[in-house]
């Protein structure tokens, strides 16, 4: 057998003239490095028949083609991985060629595959044109890696959990990432259509800092990272954005835009802002405790030796009427140090039987001691004992939450009112939150008469992480955790609000009947039912919409059959029904109806018959829907029907 060893043998000096492209040789070698088969392409770029080949060392075939190969090819012979992959290159600095490797070793046996290929990409941008790209297979890699490399960057858009952007000069998008949606709540597409829409989903709170960052990148062309919030224009919630912005401008120094990323940032930022104060907080609490105790023990003093004082002391003494002025205050600032210890010391996750005058009324004395002096406060209690069974931590922070919101919407003073009363029915009201509670039940309410709240986000107050102060001064939590405590305790929230006039806010808790504390702990609230709107006067879908949210449902509006459509494929939680309210005799309502079962099959649909006969409409119409609502049903039939429809 015959093997090439020499660099200067006559089989390398026959290799020595250029070879041509590679494409996919391939060769089956035994253990010991030597070939045993080889494809036609590899036998035909080394110029030999497959059967002069057989037996030879591939090594030493291929260091006779290109001696610099004698080296890396050890791998062929002397290497146990299961897999190697070597890039090597042949020829003079000036007409290099690169070659891919791959060496797969199985038992008794060693495959390899060699193939040409580009050289990286530095190097190929740099080198004439018909250097490297003269053959048919080299425009066909490049064409491969042009592939790949988009299939890379669409995927790596498409999973990557943030947003990749390119915005014009004017903070118009000239390309953002399809994650976009699920922050701002409009797509991707849309935002090619209206690139005005940047500032409308920036927090009111945070876009004028926004704008001073974005004009420093533009000056100092320098990236910029920063911190703010953006809402989604269609859930209403706020999320935390990390930006990196870059400014991109021509040599002269012409602004042309922005490239960057958007991260959201929502829990880690909340996170850091408890952390950072969690080790202080801590640290006061535990000082704060401490000279609770010594005022505590203080004022005991002040108390006692007043008393002692007193007792010596003759009916009509001047100084008697001092003295007991002085025991008063002493006994209140007594008690409100308890209070507060009793914050301090207490733990949720515990409930008990409380009476809810005795709770509000406890924190009433706490609450007007802190808030400013400009707020007037006054209770408003319901006569007699009004018995829940709650988690008294809990209400305590819920109910000292709402009075501090109140306060600080009344920074000019004006008047605060903590109440509670029975509730035999509960009142029509908007933005409910939470199960009916049982009937009777015992309501507390907060009213203050301060700046109110705006129409736009009073539907989305309770939403995690949405507030309308800066974006150091609150989390969005507070309203939040008062609509979690009355899911949990079987109850509901509500909000009223006249912008200008001051808010109040409802929590209803049903009374205990006293056999609570023998029953497994409450489940979770179910998710809210969603229905779907379509048709009749604005007026109509209104006060429909409304009566349905006191309900309980979840509901959204829809203009035309194509935004009813885009709701239903687009959502990410489609709704549980479609409502069809008709006023009047409409052709084509039947075959859209047919369509869309069609295309949703889990979609149920109701029909509600408004301002004319059900016998004017059409048969097909009233066949293809699952619910007709008529005029004469009553309100608890439509409610039973319409739950059992979408349960």
């Amino acid at each position: 057998m015959t093997e090439v060893s020499e660099r200067d043998s006559p089989l390398a000096t026959r290799l020595a003239p250029e070879r041509g492209w590679l494409d996919s040789g391939r060769a089956m070698l035994d253990t010991a490095g030597r070939i045993q088969a080889l494809n036609s392409p590899l036998a035909a770029w080394l110029a030999r028949s497959r059967e002069d080949l057989a037996g030879l060392s591939l090594r030493e075939v291929l260091a006779g083609c290109y001696p610099e190969w004698q080296e890396p090819l050890r791998v062929l012979e002397f290497c146990a991985e299961p897999f190697d992959q070597l890039v090597l290159t042949a020829g003079r600095d000036g007409a290099r060629h690169w070659f891919q490797m791959e060496i797969t070793r199985a038992p008794g046996c060693v495959q390899v595959r060699l193939s040409s290929t580009l050289p990286p990409v530095t190097e190929l941008a740099e080198s004439p044109w018909d250097e490297h790209l003269s053959s048919e297979g080299a425009r066909r890699e490049v064409f491969v890696r042009m592939l790949r490399a988009e299939a890379r960057l669409h995927n790596l858009i498409t999973h990557w959990p943030g947003v990749v952007f390119s915005q014009r000069a004017d903070f118009s998008f000239s390309f953002v990432s399809p994650l976009i949606e699920q922050l701002t709540g409009i797509s991707a597409e849309e935002w090619q259509r209206l690139p005005t829409r940047f500032w409308d989903v920036v927090h009111e709170g945070d876009a004028e800092e926004l704008r001073q960052q974005a004009r420093q990148a533009a000056r100092t062309l320098r990236s910029a990272a920063s911190t703010y919030r953006v809402r989604n224009l269609a859930t209403r919630q706020i999320h935390y954005i990390l930006e990196h912005r870059q400014a991109v401008a021509t040599e002269g120094g012409l602004l042309l835009g922005y490239e960057g990323v958007w991260l959201d940032v929502t829990r880690q930022t909340l996170a850091e802002k408890r952390l950072s104060g969690a080790a202080w907080k801590e640290t006061l609490s535990t000082i704060t405790m401490g000279m609770a105790h010594d005022f505590s023990n203080v004022m005991a003093g002040i108390y006692s030796l007043s008393e002692t004082f007193a007792a010596q002391l003759e009916e009509a003494h001047p100084f008697r009427e001092g003295l007991q002025l002085i025991q008063k205050n002493a006994r209140q600032a007594s008690q409100l140090v308890h209070r507060i210890i009793h914050l301090h010391h207490g733990k949720t996750g515990e409930r008990s039987y409380q009476d809810l005058n005795v709770l509000v009324t406890e924190l009433f004395e706490l609450v007007r001691r802190v808030i400013p002096r400009t707020v007037e406060a006054s209770l408003e209690l319901a006569s007699g004992q009004l018995p829940i069974y709650v988690d008294p931590v809990e209400f305590r922070q819920v109910a000292i939450n709402l009075a501090l919101n109140a306060a600080e919407a009344m920074p000019r003073g004006g008047r605060l009112v903590f109440g509670s009363s029975i509730e035999t029915q509960l009142p029509p009201l908007e933005n409910w939150r939470g199960p009916q509670p049982r009937l009777p039940c015992a309501c507390f309410r907060v009213t203050d008469t301060g700046h109110g709240i705006d129409a736009s986000v009073l539907p989305t107050i309770f939403e995690p992480f949405f507030t309308t102060k800066a974006m150091n001064k609150g989390s969005g939590l507070g309203l939040y955790n008062t609509k979690l405590f009355a899911e949990k305790h079987g109850g509901a929230l509500a909000a009223e609000t006249q912008p200008g006039h001051g808010a109040t806010f409802r929590l209803w808790l049903p009374l205990a009947d006293f056999t609570e504390a023998g029953e497994s702990p409450p489940v979770p609230p179910v998710q809210r039912q969603t229905i779907l709107l379509l048709g009749g006067s604005p007026k109509l879908v209104e006060s429909t919409a409304e009566c349905l949210r006191l309900w309980g449902f979840s509901v959204s509006t829809a203009l035309s059959e194509g935004e009813l459509r885009h709701g239903l494929e687009s959502a990410l939680h489609p709704p549980n029904g479609l409502l069809l309210l008709v006023e009047h005799h409409e052709q084509g309502l039947g075959p859209m109806v047919k369509s869309l079962r069609q295309e949703f099959p889990s979609l149920k649909v109701a029909l509600q018959v408004v301002g004319c006969n059900q016998d004017e409409l059409e048969n097909d119409l009233l066949f293809g829907v699952h619910l007709v609502i008529t005029p004469d049903m009553s309100s608890e039939a439509i409610l039973r029907q319409l739950r059992s429809l979408l349960a």
